[in-house]
């Protein structure tokens, strides 16, 4: 755990505070504030600890409101003591990394950084963003309440070491399932492999929850999943994501 937030820091201290017009809206129930940015003059140069440099390209004003909406329908999913304790800034971009490889990261004191997926119709992915707002989100929920997180309990579940597997591909395997994972992409490290998790329980892909059922090895992380969200809240227990869901694991 310590040394992710030693990345973390260091990512920090590297990245300068990003300057540019936006229009901006705050959030009434939580200190949550969202920036559009929407000249990316400012933003070229910007070492990053993946792209090397952010390149931003700004996202088209008219899907502001649509982009909007999928933020307000993340956020209100969070109480708000967790919403104003953890979720300051967020920095949306029709593109941020050069190499299209990152659509989403968190920064520490800089904020949430997201892209915008597009679907073949040129609407906004709002089931994409919204995956990896919660994605993002619980990457600074695993970090600083990491008291609640029961390790032990979490890898026992782990027949792969992290890393056996470098892949970028979020798409559900089955092949994993049995072996405690459910994205090749999971295996890359600790926190990815609970991210990509906890990003289902909000957002759930097709098969995510037939797969908790049927394999013993995710019903156990789910089990240690909800119980790290109740140390937080205790609005975050099982029946919270099971009814969010209408799905039942009996």
């Amino acid at each position: 755990m310590i040394k992710y937030l030693i990345a973390y820091l260091l990512i920090i201290f590297c990245v300068d505070i990003l300057q540019a017009q936006t229009i901006s809206w705050q959030d009434s129930s939580s200190n949550a504030v969202v920036y559009l940015h929407i000249d990316e003059a400012d933003f070229k140069e910007h070492k990053h600890r993946t792209s090397g440099k952010f390149d931003v390209i700004e996202t088209h004003p008219k899907y502001h409101q649509t982009v909007l909406a999928t933020i307000n329908k993340a956020l209100r999913k969070y109480p708000a003591s967790v919403i104003n304790e953890h979720f300051t800034t967020i920095y949306v971009y029709d593109e941020f990394d050069k190499k299209r490889i990152m659509m989403g990261t968190y920064l520490g004191r800089h904020g949430f950084f997201f892209a915008v997926k597009y679907m073949e119709d040129g609407s906004v992915n709002t089931e994409m963003l919204e995956r990896l707002i919660h994605h993002e989100f619980s990457h600074r929920l695993f970090l600083f309440e990491s008291k609640g997180f029961d390790d032990k309990a979490w890898t026992a579940n782990n027949t792969l070491k992290y890393g056996d597997i470098k892949s970028y591909r979020q798409n559900l395997e089955t092949e994993l399932f049995d072996k405690g994972f459910i994205y090749k992409y999971s295996v890359m490290n600790k926190l990815e492999d609970f991210s990509t998790f906890a990003e289902n329980l909000f957002v759930s892909k097709p098969g995510f929850w037939e797969a908790i059922k049927s394999h013993e090895t995710l019903r156990n992380k789910f089990k240690v999943a909800s119980e790290f969200y109740e140390s937080i809240d205790p609005q975050f227990n099982e029946a919270y994501f099971l009814d969010m869901h209408g799905v039942s694991l009996d």
